[in-house]
């Protein structure tokens, strides 16, 4: 069997522990996951505490929790992200605590805590000078549009909307590939880095998988184009080949997914950028991969639109068959666009609102 162990999870998990030590540039815009050396400052008892899932093109790969101590003064930030040691995946934490002073500014700098500024708003309009909790960097934070509840504006330059609910309290923030999106208290999660390495238990023996409760999932999105299956094959075998190393790599934070590394993210937008060129528009696939009845882990591969009509998967990591018995859809995604959808699906993962199942075939 074609190794097929190169996941989303692995993909992730590598390039997050990468890009802290320089190594991906693409991952400069995760701007609350900055992590930087340093002992770890006692936790106040919180006043006031929110949580957050921070997902990566709609996979979720770690959390940030917020806690501010009025009375003590105190503003604290916690990041847990998935993490690798040879292969296995777990979490890593990071804590640091800001003293503040007048007007919830750092003590003794003219800078507000990002978080914060965001976090407790919406803010007003113009600029402040803002402070990323665990890297310490300093520069203009601007809010330049508010539209009902949704803010725009930027923050040391790169663009960010954010949307607040009655309170005035951060519900999500979106800023280029990431997203931020508050867990309600009290919600159970189940922490992003068990997804990527225990997996998702798969219930039954034998048949298709499935979601249950199921999702709606458009089978032949508008966008796709007519194409013929032999040709889509080929390119498919093409892009498998074009990669010199199957593991995780720069290529998987690439548009394009160019680069000589990289796993099922990258072969899936190489793909699709490889087809754009030829004036085919395919779709990505977020989904979940079944190996030998091992769990259900998370994946991605390509959707074809067949000039007869249908539709045709192909895994151009693998070259494997993408069958209802190995490959279970998630979400379908416009390459480039939105991954919302994928994104609020992985959070219902998390809190366990959907379970993987066997569904026997009728006999």
């Amino acid at each position: 069997m074609r190794e097929r162990v190169h996941t989303v999870s692995r993909i992730l998990a590598r390039v997050l522990k990468s890009s802290h030590t320089g190594g991906v540039s693409a991952l400069v815009p995760v701007l609350l996951l900055a992590l930087t050396a340093g002992g770890v400052p006692p936790s106040p008892s919180p006043e006031e505490a929110a949580r957050f899932v921070f997902a990566w093109r709609g996979v979720p790969v770690g959390t940030v929790t917020l806690s501010l101590a009025t009375r003590e003064k105190r503003f604290t930030y916690i990041s847990r992200h998935l993490h690798t040691r040879g292969e296995h995946v777990g979490a890593r934490v990071r804590e640091v605590t800001l003293e503040l002073g007048p007007g919830e500014t750092v003590e003794g700098r003219p800078s507000v805590p990002q978080a914060l500024w965001l976090w407790r708003g919406p803010p007003a309009l113009g600029c402040v000078m803002g402070r990323e909790e665990l890297s310490g960097r300093e520069g203009p934070h601007c809010v330049t549009a508010i539209r009902g509840d949704t803010v725009e504006g930027t923050m040391f330059g790169q663009p960010f909307t954010a949307r607040y609910d009655a309170r005035g309290r951060m519900e999500a923030l979106v800023v280029g590939e990431s997203r931020f999106t508050a867990v309600p208290p009290g919600a159970r999660l189940r922490p992003p880095p068990e997804l990527f390495s225990e997996g998702l238990p798969v219930e039954g023996e034998e048949g298709p998988l499935a979601f249950s409760p199921s999702w709606p999932l458009e089978a032949r999105p508008a966008w796709l184009t007519g194409w013929k299956a032999g040709e889509a094959r080929t390119l498919a075998e093409a892009i498998h080949a074009s990669f010199p190393e199957k593991g995780p790599g720069a290529a998987d934070w690439n548009e394009n997914g160019e680069g000589e590394a990289g796993g099922c993210l990258a072969h899936a937008l190489r793909f699709a950028a490889r087809a754009s060129a030829r004036g085919q528009r395919v779709a990505l696939v977020h989904g979940l991969l079944v190996v030998d009845g091992g769990p259900a882990r998370p994946h991605a591969w390509v959707r074809v639109g067949l000039a007869g009509g249908g539709t045709l998967d192909l895994d151009p990591t693998s070259l494997d068959p993408v069958t209802p018995e190995t490959h279970l859809p998630l979400a379908v995604a416009e390459p480039g666009g939105s991954s919302v959808e994928a994104g609020e699906r992985w959070l219902a993962l998390l809190r366990g609102e959907h379970r993987v199942v066997r569904r026997p075939r009728a006999r």
